[in-house]
């Protein structure tokens, strides 16, 4: 028991790590990003018909993700709320990571 306290006490002292660090500024810009997005059907198939920020991050890079994304889903035929909603999540962590790797190589 007496390890554990100790190890639990070395690492409430640690500082995080640079990597750590731009994740969690990241994440707090991440959650700033509100979007309004509205989803119709055309010949039968989903259609994004409006996708604007309703609130940004300040940092194009990542405002730019949801629409982005989210045209691309449509376009690869999501043809749910569901499978946009994956897609939508999935890449965009994809873009994400990639902006996260860009930014620790510079």
């Amino acid at each position: 028991m007496a390890f554990f306290l100790s190890l639990a006490l070395q690492a409430a002292t640690l500082q995080p790590s640079r990597d750590d660090a731009e994740i969690v500024v990241l994440a707090r810009k991440l959650r700033q990003i509100q979007v309004d997005m509205k989803l119709g059907k055309q010949a039968g198939k989903m259609a994004l018909r409006r996708c604007r920020l309703t609130r940004g991050s300040g940092e194009p890079e990542l405002d730019a993700i949801p629409c982005d994304v989210a045209q691309q889903c449509i376009a690869e035929e999501a043809a749910t709320r569901k499978q946009l909603e994956t897609c939508v999540e999935n890449r965009s962590n994809m873009r994400i990571d990639a902006i996260l790797v860009a930014r620790r190589a510079s």
